[in-house]
């Protein structure tokens, strides 16, 4: 989405461009970057500490301090995106590229405001996979048009080095979207915010998202319990129920259930005589962290009653600090991928170094169908998530995808992830 856009000017009078990596500070926000020059690295500090302040004082989670990594040079693509905690990166062919948006078509100062956004949602709420993209991007839309204002507000056109009037890059756009004869199903979503906005006002939606972060959904009817939290942050106003109503078909994202049972049986119950299923030959190739998608594998197990007891995965978590204090998750799934079961696991399950063999046990096996999936979820960012290693020749048994959504084949090799299956015991003569 190309919404990076501040102010930058026509640079015939600007400070030569630093090629060492420089620092900017400011309250909230610490800027590096390579490329570019310091007047342009100070505007986006500036935007995106300005816009930081803003959203603090309308009541949204913010970082203490956001921090935003500039990479400019010919082999960079313009891109801006977030890692849903605390920091931003942006890249760009060319510092021309950071020009107002008139003569680059690029709306960089937009697109900080809306990253910030991004934050005040994500934050809150770790898990949105049953956000579609109209309540995930409307929603940074909606803020982030309410943004560029709030900075406009304080910083005046003098922010950017290409000075603009970017007023008309914030809610002045956006009404106009909402008034035009298609809106964009962003435009919509944002639309809709600003509407709750309007009935909870900004406090009240920051509660909200507070509350959806502690609740607990079905993955395949997520909108009771997201309606219920509504319901409750409304107070009981008719206008929020209204809103929720209108609002859950075009912000939910359901995902079909598996129609094959879940049935489950105590370890003891098995013949304790494994049998690890896998296509991969053991040989790390290369790794790969799927942002926004799942690793896959299919597998098959002979005729009668088999029981998932485990997941092996080969693979290293990559990322500052401690482990995140959060879950991924491992999907049992049907050939339709659909899920059947979801087991969650803690982060601290993968370490930071060389990939290796990581066992996942399960405390209640699951009686699995003769084709099933094994899908793996890490929702990583760019400083948090673990590389799942891959050998070089595939099966044809690998995907990437996550269950209920999109899935395609991975043609790379496989991934090196094994499931291990155990028999009842009667099925044995035990």
């Amino acid at each position: 989405m190309r919404h990076v856009g501040y102010l930058a000017a026509i640079f015939t009078l600007c400070s030569p461009l630093c090629a060492a990596e420089q620092t900017f500070r400011a309250d909230g926000v610490v800027v590096t970057s390579t490329g570019i020059s310091q007047a342009y690295a100070a505007a986006i500090g500036r935007t995106v500490g300005t816009a930081r302040a803003a959203a603090l004082a309308l009541g949204y989670d913010m970082p203490a301090t956001i921090h935003v990594r500039v990479a400019c040079g010919p082999d960079q693509k313009t891109r801006l995106f977030n890692d849903g905690q605390d920091r931003f990166s942006l890249s760009i062919p060319s510092e021309k590229d950071l020009r107002k948006p008139a003569v680059t078509g690029i709306f960089h100062l937009y697109g900080l405001c809306h990253e910030v956004g991004h934050l005040a949602q994500y934050r809150p709420v770790t898990n949105h996979d049953w956000m579609t993209t109209a309540a995930a991007e409307g929603w940074a839309h909606y803020l982030g048009s309410h943004l560029v204002d709030a900075v406009y507000a304080k910083a005046g056109q003098a922010l950017w080095p290409d000075a603009y009037d970017y007023r008309a890059d914030g809610m002045a756009r956006l009404k106009r979207q909402l008034a035009g004869r298609s809106p964009s199903d962003t435009a919509k979503g944002a639309g809709l915010w600003m509407e709750l906005v309007e009935i909870l006002d900004h406090k009240g939606v920051a509660a909200l998202f507070k509350a959806w972060g502690q609740t607990r959904v079905n993955p395949s009817d997520p909108g009771p319990a997201l309606g219920n939290m509504v319901q409750l942050a409304g107070q009981g106003k008719p206008q929020a129920t209204s809103w929720w109503k209108r609002a859950e078909p075009v912000f939910v994202l359901k995902r079909e259930a598996s129609r094959f049972a879940a049935e489950t049986v105590s370890p003891r119950d098995l013949s304790g005589r494994p049998v690890t299923l896998k296509h991969d030959d053991g040989v790390k190739a290369g790794h790969k962290s799927l942002a926004g998608s799942g690793h896959a594998v299919r597998f098959q197990v002979p005729d009668g009653k088999w029981y998932l007891r485990g997941v092996m995965i080969h693979g290293s978590r990559y990322g500052g600090g401690p482990p995140p204090e959060e879950d991924f998750h491992v999907w049992l799934c049907d050939k339709g991928f659909r899920a059947i079961a979801d087991f969650p696991f803690p982060y601290k399950a993968f370490e930071r170094g060389e990939a290796k063999w990581v066992p996942l046990p399960i405390a209640g096996p699951t009686l699995v169908p003769a084709d099933f999936i094994i899908c793996v979820g890490f929702n990583p960012t760019g400083t948090k998530g673990v590389f799942v290693s891959q050998d070089k020749a595939g099966s044809g048994n690998t995907l990437t995808g996550l269950p209920g959504k999109s899935s395609s084949s991975f043609g790379s090799g496989d991934w090196m992830i094994r499931a291990v299956v155990d028999r009842p015991k009667t099925a044995r003569g035990r």
